[in-house]
């Protein structure tokens, strides 16, 4: 038992509140005493414990009695209440915070409802704003083109207006003189016509509505000559005016055509990357040509790797005493023919004995095509003591040499050292000759500053034509193939996607890889060429997924520049990939709305280009109206979004099909298969992937390697085994490996195949012999003939590399997967080092810059990447080549933006600064400045951009402030500053950059027009036209005194160099005076006439008259054609005095040697007579003009145009002497001949009719002369209705023969 405390009391419970809380309340209690301490207390004791029987009830009885329980039980009640007053304010509290709670809810709700309501509105309104902004450009590009059709009209109705108020005049005036007077002047249509083309065509850079504003249009050009001025002489329609006119066909005409037409395909010489020099030389010569190996072939080498060119020595031993079969010999043979007409030179040496090829490598080398290309003949001295006996075929060799005439012959040599110094000697002036390094270091020593490159890199239409023959050789090699089964229905296809009217999508090609579809465009591209002449198509051909050519920003960038090359004085070309891209659209409109053919863009292997979904997001907009697109593209790689375009499907070849290609190309191989073969095939070739043309090709190709009828048995059935192209190629690595490797060159094929697989554009032939150094020419001159063969490889640009994917693919399979990819790092290893030995200032190649780059990034190591592209000479060669995409996307791989770019490179030049000395120099470290202030300014990167092209102009103006190279970096920060805004600024550094400029050049050069172009767009941005008009008519009137007469100008500046190159080896080879050298110097007069460089044509048309005399005689056709040639430029000078006799002399020449009607007389008394006229010497014009009149009736007949152009010559010259009654029938049988053969629409009609007019007015025939006047007048109008632009041949109506009825229905109806 425990005392009454220990029991549970009511008064202590839980308290359950009124919300449900249970609560324990603690109780505050005071320990109790006993009872035997209270009785002790009261004293007494008389209890000393209490009894053993005494009972709970009595205990508690005591306890409850106490004073003290009562006193806690009341301080309890008292806390209870208050506890649960504060319960119940706690409780009211909380009701009234959920009310509040839920009201702020309800708030929230309707602010979230409110919140969602605006968002979107707001999306509405962005929408909204969107379409506004789109309606708003769309209505200011057509008003621009209101603007400007308003402009021409405008222009058009002025001028005629001006000129019919000076023909009233003129009218009246001779109205009140009562007739009579004198014809007007004299002026040829053609030049009118020419001049008027060279004013429009002169418009200013910039923005196309600013440059237009001060442009004549159209009809105000055409219509600057009075209306009523006097007869006009007329020109024949098939007259080729210039120097060249009389130039003999097997000369010059077949040049001018081609330059007169846009190339229709790539040109089979192309420029190779590599000097590859033939050595002929039997076994007793070896001494001489392993000293030139050892000691000489090392400097050719560094002088063209200098140059980013490769040089290298063929030389294919042969040892009589070996025994070969018939076969073989073949074999043997077939590989030094080859070699040789690879070869860029060729040498020969030659002691009294020869080999069992040297008489064939003569023969390939010089003597069956003499002058074909550099040869160089070291005869030994028979005296020399190592001479063995004489022997009668080195002896008739020899004299064969000398005969030719056309070699270079060193004879004799003493001994084997002065033989290989004197044939390095003349190399090393044939290697000059060819890379161009004759005058280079003369012109570096005069000036003090290096060469002018950046002065054109970037900066307009000129392109890297260098390096950009990827494609084209791409292209070339397709159109080469002969297979075209089935493509007439796909050329129809084509055709009439761009004759269709309307703008319109691109037009899909899609096959299977291999099923021809780069063949076909190919092909279509050269027909299209000769359909539509006037069309301008851009092509472009995918070498390689890794390739350049596989990059979209380099293709657009190359598209834009030659759409440039169409407008005078285009802008600068920018280099940042997103406003190449954004801009090009522009110019594919503004370019093809002024060509009347339109363009035509042709891009194959779409899907093999690196993000082609981003950069070619053109090609989903709309299309301008005269610009259509074809593009080619494997369907299974076809993105989603092109799939909707029309689309051509080039399906797998039927039964019938795959017979009749296997019949033509073993008709080509010479080759012929019997029909148990035939059929074989035939019943193997059942599958999509057997029945394509590249499966089919290299099916054929390894079967003619076969050359008896068991080898052919065992070579069908073997090949026939593999189902695809990519087993195929394997087979045929294989059977290659089989055939030529033994155990010396045991793997060798695989080496090579690895390297190449690892290159990104493939490798010479020089780098891979330094690469592998086991590798000779005996074991690698028929393999490498074999692979080419046999379609595995291809040589573009002078790089070996895979002729079609499926090579590249079986490559893979063969040599590069499995145990091989360990090898393929080490074989990156070796090609990374080989390139980076070459970083180094004059080291660095293009090549470098386009391999050393990628194959670190393939590597994976970015900060080699980092070094890589850090390096001056890499970004300078990337940058001139317009790679700006490809560079920023290596800094983006290594995670550094722009600016940190910037800082990177401004670094770099710091500490080349600092390292002056050698190669570096401080022109060169200003070069570097200003080529990154251009690069960061055409980057957007202002602030960037403005350091080093201030360190730049510090630079220069330290070395000579009068330096053209201070006019640049002017140029630049002040383009920098307007940009800015700065315009004071701007306009000064314009202005000090132009007296620079005219001091230096001259005030008629084309730089101080491009200085005085951005002076006037500086001048309109601040509103001061007039002293902008100003500007850009000096101008306009700078680039027309140094027009080219012919549009085709990169063609001719590419022509030039190679045709100078030409002359100094043909001079080199067969000396100073030679018929041969005296053609080349009167071709090179005429391309310097061409580009309007006179007085150095002179001074070549001068040489090759003097030469051509004294070689041929004066009375010799080729003197007559230098005489013309120099009077046509005197003619041209309006030096009549010096063309005179020269012409008189040309067809006295001219008519003892051919018939009185032969076209070169007909054009000489044309010119002459012409050149009488000028003089006003009328008396002896006359017999001239008549005489051409007979010479083109007895040529054409009497009913040519060509005779009607005669007849109104020989009238107009009738009307001069007032000869009137005898100008009246030739002016009428000259009208019905042209309106006969050309319709009575024709300008020429038109031209006639005025002319009779004017003759009818003088005989006082008024009446006539008002109807004929009219009559001419309506036709011209009728002309000028298309703005003097013939029309589209997609307009909805058809093409030309539509508009000739339209026409005629015009004029018919007029009449009635």
């Amino acid at each position: 038992m425990g005392t009454g405390s220990s029991f549970e009391q009511e008064e202590d419970c839980d308290i359950i509140s009124d919300n449900g809380v249970i609560k324990r309340i603690p109780i505050e209690v005071k320990p109790r005493r006993t009872l035997g301490g209270s009785f002790r207390q009261g004293g007494r004791s008389f209890i000393g414990r209490r009894n053993k029987g005494a009972s709970l009830r009595s205990a508690l009885s005591v306890d409850l009695e106490n004073t003290e329980v009562e006193k806690i039980r009341k301080e309890y009640e008292m806390y209870k209440i208050g506890k649960q007053n504060e319960m119940g304010d706690l409780s009211k509290k909380q009701q009234k915070l959920e009310s509040e709670n839920r009201r702020v809810r309800a708030e929230l709700q309707a602010l979230q409802k409110t919140c969602s309501k605006l968002r979107h509105e707001r999306d509405l309104a962005l929408d909204a704003e969107h379409q506004a902004l789109e309606r708003a450009m769309t209505f200011e590009t057509e008003r621009d083109k209101v603007q400007r059709q308003f402009k021409i009209f405008r222009e058009t109705k002025e001028g005629e207006i001006q000129n019919l108020l000076k023909a009233r005049r003129e009218l009246e005036n001779k109205i009140q003189k009562n007739g009579g007077g004198h014809h007007g002047t004299v002026t040829d249509i053609a030049d009118t016509t020419s001049r008027g083309g060279d004013l429009f065509s002169n418009a200013n850079p910039g923005d196309w509505w600013t440059a237009l504003e001060s442009e004549p249009s159209i009809g105000s050009t055409t219509q600057l000559q009075p209306m009523f001025k006097g007869p006009e002489f007329a020109h024949s329609l098939g007259d080729i005016e210039g120097p060249f006119t009389t130039v003999n066909k097997e000369d010059w005409n077949a040049v001018a055509a081609t330059l007169a037409q846009a190339m229709t395909s790539f040109p089979q010489t192309v420029q190779s990357t590599t000097l590859r020099l033939y050595v002929s030389a039997p076994r007793d010569m070896h001494t001489e040509v392993d000293l030139l190996k050892k000691e000489y072939i090392c400097r050719l080498q560094q002088l063209c790797e200098v140059e980013g060119r490769f040089f290298i020595m063929i030389h294919l031993p042969f040892d009589d005493h070996i025994k070969l079969t018939e076969h073989l010999l073949v074999k043997e043979m077939n590989t030094r023919q080859r070699q040789i007409q690879h070869c860029s030179v060729f040498l020969a040496f030659l002691g009294e004995h020869t080999n069992r090829f040297t008489s064939e490598e003569y023969d390939f080398g010089c003597l069956d095509s003499p002058g074909a290309k550099p040869a160089i003949f070291c005869f030994r001295n028979p005296a020399y003591r190592g001479c063995k006996s004489s022997q009668g075929e080195a002896r008739q060799l020899k004299r064969l040499v000398r005969d030719s005439g056309k070699a270079k012959i060193i004879d004799p040599y003493d001994n084997p050292v002065a033989g290989a110094e004197v044939a390095y000697r003349e190399l090393e002036k044939i290697v000059k000759l060819e890379l161009g390094l004759e005058n280079r270091k003369i012109k570096e020593e005069d000036s003090g500053f290096g060469d002018d490159e950046g002065e054109d890199m970037c900066t307009g239409c000129i392109w890297d034509l260098h390096n950009d023959y990827e494609h084209l050789e791409a292209f070339s090699h397709a159109s080469m193939s002969t297979c075209e089964l089935a493509f007439e229905k796909h050329y129809s296809r084509l055709n009439d996607h761009v004759s269709a009217a309307g703008p319109l999508p691109p037009l899909l090609v899609s096959g299977n890889s291999g099923s021809g579809k780069s063949l076909l465009l190919a092909k279509w591209i050269s027909l299209l060429h000769k359909k539509h002449p006037n069309t301008l198509v851009l092509y472009h051909f995918v070498g390689g997924p890794c390739t350049v050519s596989a990059d979209p920003v380099h293709m657009i960038r190359r598209f834009t520049a030659q759409l440039m090359q169409n407008v005078t004085a285009p802008p600068p070309l920018t280099c940042e990939p997103g406003r190449l891209v954004q801009e090009f659209p522009k110019w594919l409109e503004r370019v093809s709305s002024k060509l009347q053919g339109g363009v035509v863009l042709v891009i194959d292997a779409l899907d093999q280009f690196r993000n082609a979904e981003t950069h070619l997001k053109w090609l989903l907009d709309p299309l301008p109206v005269d610009t259509r697109v074809v593009v080619s593209v494997e369907m299974d790689f076809c993105p989603s979004a092109w799939r909707s375009w029309p689309t051509i499907q080039l399906e797998p070849f039927s039964s019938k099909q795959v017979k009749e290609l296997v019949q033509a190309l073993c008709c080509e191989y010479n080759f012929k298969l019997t029909s148990e073969e035939e059929t074989q095939i035939l019943a193997h070739c059942r599958t999509p992937s057997t029945r394509s043309p590249l499966y089919l090709t290299v099916l054929i190709n390894e079967i003619t390697m076969a050359y008896t009828g068991r080898c052919l048995k065992d070579k069908l059935d073997s090949s026939l085994r593999y189902p695809d192209v990519v087993e195929l190629y394997r087979h045929v690595m294989e059977s290659i490996e089989n055939e030529f490797e033994d155990i010396a060159s045991r793997g060798m094929l695989k080496k090579v195949m690895q390297l190449i697989y690892v290159a990104r554009n493939g490798l010479s032939e020089a780098e891979i012999f330094k690469l592998v150094p086991s590798l000779n020419w005996t074991f690698w001159a028929p393999v490498c003939d074999c692979l080419q063969n046999r379609s595995i490889l291809v040589s573009r640009s002078g790089l070996l590399t895979f002729q079609h994917e499926q090579a590249r693919e079986a490559v893979q399979l063969s040599y590069c997967s499995g145990a091989f990819e360990k090898e393929l790092v080490s074989t990156r290893r070796k090609l990374i080092d080989l390139f980076s030995a070459s970083l180094k200032p004059g080291l660095t190649t293009c090549r470098v810059a386009d391999e050393l780059p990628w194959l670190v990034q393939e590597a994976g190591n970015k900060d080699e990447l980092k070094i890589c592209i850090s390096n001056l000479c890499v970004f300078k060669k990337l940058y001139a080549k317009g790679r700006c995409s490809e560079l920023i996307a290596y800094w983006h791989h290594i995670g550094t933006d722009k600016t940190s770019m910037a800082a990177a490179y401004f670094n770099a030049i710091k500490k080349c600064e600092e390292m002056i000395g050698g190669l570096i120099t401080l022109p060169r470290i200003a070069e570097f400045y200003e080529l990154l202030g251009k690069f960061l300014k055409d980057l957007g990167l202002l602030k960037e951009a403005m350091t080093p092209l201030q360190k730049s102009l510090e630079i220069y103006e330290s070395l000579d402030p009068d330096h053209p190279c201070v006019a640049s970096a002017l140029y630049q920060l002040a383009g920098l500053h307007g940009q800015w805004n700065k315009f004071a600024t701007a306009e000064a550094l314009y202005k000090q950059a132009l007296e620079i400029s005219e001091n230096a050049y001259g005030t008629d050069h084309h730089h101080v027009a491009k200085i005085l172009d951005a002076l006037a767009v500086l001048y309109q941005k601040q509103e001061k036209h007039q002293q902008a008009e100003g500007l850009k008519r000096r101008a306009v009137s700078i680039r027309h005194k140094s027009r080219r007469p012919t549009s085709h100008t990169a063609q001719l500046g590419s022509i030039d160099p190679l045709r100078r190159r030409a002359l100094q080896l043909e001079e080199l080879v067969l000396g100073q005076d030679s018929v041969d050298v005296a053609k080349s110097l009167n071709e090179l007069g005429v391309l310097y006439y061409l580009q309007n460089n006179q007085e150095t044509a002179e001074d070549y048309f001068k040489k090759a008259l003097e030469m051509r005399e004294s070689l041929l005689g004066s009375e010799h056709a080729d003197v007559a054609q230098s005489l013309n040639n120099l009077a046509a430029l005197y003619n041209d000078r309006k030096e009549y005095s010096k063309a005179e006799p020269l012409y008189e002399r040309a067809l006295e020449i001219r008519q003892n040697i051919f018939p009185s009607d032969h076209p070169s007389v007909a054009a000489t008394i044309k010119h002459l007579a012409i050149l009488y006229k000028k003089q006003g010497r009328n008396a002896k014009a006359e017999p001239l003009y008549k005489q051409a009149v007979e010479i083109r009736e007895k040529s054409f007949g009497s009913s040519h145009p060509c005779v009607a152009t005669a007849l109104v010559n020989l009238a107009v010259l009738y009307c001069e002497q007032n000869k009137h009654t005898d100008a009246q029938p030739l002016y009428e049988r000259a009208l019905k001949i042209y309106e006969d053969t050309l319709g009575p629409n024709h300008a020429r009609v038109a031209e006639t009719l005025r002319n009779l007019a004017v003759l009818r007015y003088e005989q006082g025939d008024y009446e006539m002369a008002a109807k004929l006047y009219k009559r001419a007048t309506d036709i011209k109008e009728l002309g000028q209705a298309f703005c003097n632009k013939a029309p589209s041949r997609r307009s909805s109506t058809g093409g030309a023969s539509t508009v000739r009825n339209i026409l005629n229905n015009m004029y018919f109806s007029e009449q009635h």
